[in-house]
């Protein structure tokens, strides 16, 4: 039986996901755990793409999702739908790596920011600022790979 091709959407986003996870695995200043299996607290195993924590007591940490979505291609019920499903997703990771508010894989009180990061922006400036708004609202920070810092802060200044 012949193995059916993936879809080229599905291969750009594993190449991204590794992409990003490389990155993080040699620039970050802390510990970083890629597919981190966790379960969550509804007895379901759940992946962490990218968990980083410190040694330091009054350190922070990060839980970063990878996602690939592609926005131009979505209605705004989509968008909408999909916002909330990976919100969800990433706070019930959150959840599942809390105890009582003390963060538990090292036993240690830390503050966690927790973020996603998706390849590139969509075309509409209106719909990236409804997406970042929305999640922001969530608590959830988004990142564009196809955004620099630098454009990134010209556009917060306005």
């Amino acid at each position: 039986m012949k193995k059916k091709k993936e879809p080229e959407q599905l291969i750009r986003g594993k190449a991204f996901h590794k992409k990003i996870q490389k990155q993080w695995e040699l620039e970050s200043s802390g510990i970083v755990m890629s597919e981190k299996t966790i379960l969550k607290r509804n007895s379901r195993k759940g992946r962490i793409d990218i968990l980083v924590d410190t040694e330091d007591p009054n350190g922070c940490g990060a839980l970063v999702e990878i996602k690939a979505s592609d926005w131009d291609k979505m209605t705004e019920v989509a968008v909408r739908r999909n916002i909330n499903r990976q919100a969800r997703q990433i706070h019930g990771y959150l959840e599942s790596q809390f105890d009582g508010g003390e963060y538990v894989p090292t036993g240690l009180k830390k503050t966690i920011s927790i973020g996603i990061i998706f390849p590139k922006r969509p075309k509409s400036i209106e719909r990236q600022k409804f997406i970042e708004e929305t999640f922001l609202s969530k608590d959830v920070t988004v990142v564009w790979e196809d955004e620099s810092i630098e454009v990134k802060r010209a556009r917060s200044i306005k």
